[in-house]
């Protein structure tokens, strides 16, 4: 009896269902504005969160500045981990938020894609 040898998903080469390469951002309703730069304000909020939060659990450890630099070069990884395959979908979906009016938009349109970005890399760890 020959022996089945089992498949993981990378050899079945299998299509994903959510995120930028299934196309899903096509699918989502958008704004009349474009809210690329928000997006990009928002991943480098992540940065900066992730460098504040290292930095002031760190400075209870080591110095002040050595736990900010700590958070500054792990903030990067982490803002590209939450961002990644779902930078479309977050800009589809912040677009709908923009007033039209750059400086305006400017205020909060970023922390919503910030909390998009988010909650969508909480749901890809759940597996949707």
């Amino acid at each position: 009896m020959p022996l089945v040898s089992q498949q993981t998903a990378y050899e079945l080469d299998e299509v994903p269902r959510f995120g930028d390469r299934a196309g899903e951002h096509l699918d989502m309703q958008r704004g009349r504005y474009d809210a690329w730069m928000h997006v990009v304000i928002g991943f480098l909020m992540q940065v900066g969160v992730v460098m504040l939060l290292v930095g002031a659990l760190g400075s209870l450890v080591v110095s002040q500045q050595i736990a900010l630099i700590v958070g500054a070069v792990l903030g990067v990884p982490v803002a590209i981990v939450v961002f990644r395959d779902r930078w479309r979908c977050n800009e589809a979906f912040s677009s709908r938020f923009c007033a039209g009016l750059a400086n305006l938009s400017v205020l909060y349109v970023p922390a919503i894609a910030l909390v998009y970005a988010n909650v969508r890399a909480v749901q890809k760890l759940s597996g949707r």
